[in-house]
């Protein structure tokens, strides 16, 4: 493991093997534009980030 010192354990992320795909509900309040991002380094370079689009209530 590269980071073994780097937990995630915020409700609103979750920590795969490579190759696995996994599941996070977001409950959102409002509408709006909201990134989302994997903190471990190097990985937002890789790609490892997106945009979600939140239609107003």
């Amino acid at each position: 493991e590269k980071f073994p010192e780097m937990e995630h354990d915020d409700p609103n992320s979750i920590r795969l093997p490579a190759g696995q795909s996994g599941e996070i509900v977001w409950k959102f309040t409002t509408g709006g534009e909201f990134k989302f991002a994997c903190l471990i380094p190097g990985h937002y370079e890789a790609g490892m980030h997106g945009d979600v689009t939140v239609a107003g209530k």
